[in-house]
């Protein structure tokens, strides 16, 4: 009770913080007043000096509570705590607060230790403290406030990526079908099988964790809100999973794909116009990067799923007609050289 008191005194109830709330209210009722002070035959320089009382209780209520709390739990002195956070995750206050980038900067007791917890963001990793009190790299910490000084402490995270990524990746979403619902097709296209389990599809705001389920090198594996569903429209597609328990969003979004322990494997966002009817994004190839837009295919229609995308197909097949016409033209050089030699041998030529 008395860490999480100090916590919303030093954040929800900080001075700065409530004479901001108070000041954006006055100014809200500015327009307004002199209409008001009219009509009920007050003073404007009274109504300003009722404002200053508020504000002067925002800054000297925290000092009094402070104080009273010390008394009565025995809480001991107060010291300083300059907590700081790095780009990429949060630290848990006493289990209460989350404190991000911004840090913080508040009075604790001496009686009553503080615990933090390291919660890196999906793509980083926790390394470890810095400053006073910091002797472990564990990602939960324990700190005594009993020594008179200052508690300065600095959470350090940073990226941290899969050593398959551009290899495992999305490769084709179907969003807002009422066919098969909605459904996102993972690709392997590394030499690698992959054990999904515990990994994690997102779309930043939901997750889906994936199962105890693998993924052959060059092959491909669905997931969709319902299996069923999803097999009656594609009985031909051998490796679906459901239980994806949010939709992906047809005009916008964001799907990010993470391994087990956080580390970034693919991600891509797009932004498309309004369409009434069925269709897929497909990455072109697997070869590309699918953070481009312009690598992506909006294709009408149910999709591909457990197949190689359309336009890699058609590819394939753009470069075996290559293949076979210089195979031709080839032969056809070949022939005519060997029936140029041939006149010339019987001077014909």
């Amino acid at each position: 009770f008395v860490n999480r008191f100090a916590d919303h005194l030093n954040t929800t109830f900080a001075p700065a913080r409530v004479e901001r709330f108070i000041d954006s209210l006055y100014l809200q009722l500015l327009p307004e007043m002199p209409r008001h002070l009219a009509r009920w035959r007050l003073n404007e320089d009274r109504w300003k000096a009722e404002v200053e009382q508020l504000r002067v209780f925002a800054r000297k209520r925290p000092e009094y509570l402070l104080a009273y709390l010390s008394e009565f739990f025995e809480a001991g002195t107060l010291r300083d705590l300059d907590l700081a956070v790095t780009s990429g995750g949060q630290v848990m206050l006493n289990e209460n607060l989350a404190v991000g980038r911004e840090g913080l900067r508040g009075q604790y007791f001496a009686n009553y230790p503080i615990s933090l917890r390291a919660v890196p963001d999906y793509g980083h990793r926790f390394v470890g403290w810095e400053g006073s009190a910091a002797t472990a790299e564990d990602r939960s910490l324990v700190v005594s406030l009993l020594a008179n000084q200052p508690y300065r402490l600095r959470a350090v995270f940073e990226p941290f990526t899969h050593h398959l990524q551009d290899q495992v990746m999305i490769n084709e979403v179907c969003a807002k079908n009422g066919d098969t619902g909605d459904w996102v097709e993972i690709h392997n296209a590394s030499d690698e099988t992959v054990q999904l389990e515990g990994w994690v599809l997102t779309d930043l705001q939901n997750e889906f964790i994936f199962p105890a389920v693998e993924l052959l090198p060059n092959d491909y594996l669905v997931v969709c809100r319902d299996a069923d569903r999803f097999r009656e429209v594609f009985p031909e597609a051998y490796n679906v999973i459901g239980g994806l328990g949010y939709g992906v969003n047809k005009r916008h979004e964001t799907l990010a794909l993470y391994a087990g322990l956080g580390a970034a494997v693919d991600s891509f966002s797009y932004e498309l116009p309004p369409l009434d009817t069925a269709f897929t994004l497909a990455l072109l190839l697997p070869t590309l990067d699918n953070a481009d837009p312009d690598n992506w295919e909006l294709r009408l229609g149910n999709g591909t799923p457990c197949a190689p995308n359309p336009y890699y197909v058609e590819s394939r097949i753009r470069g075996l007609q290559r293949d076979w016409m210089r195979l031709g033209l080839a032969g056809g050089v070949l022939l005519l050289s060997l029936l140029l030699l041939r006149l010339r041998s019987k001077g014909i030529f």
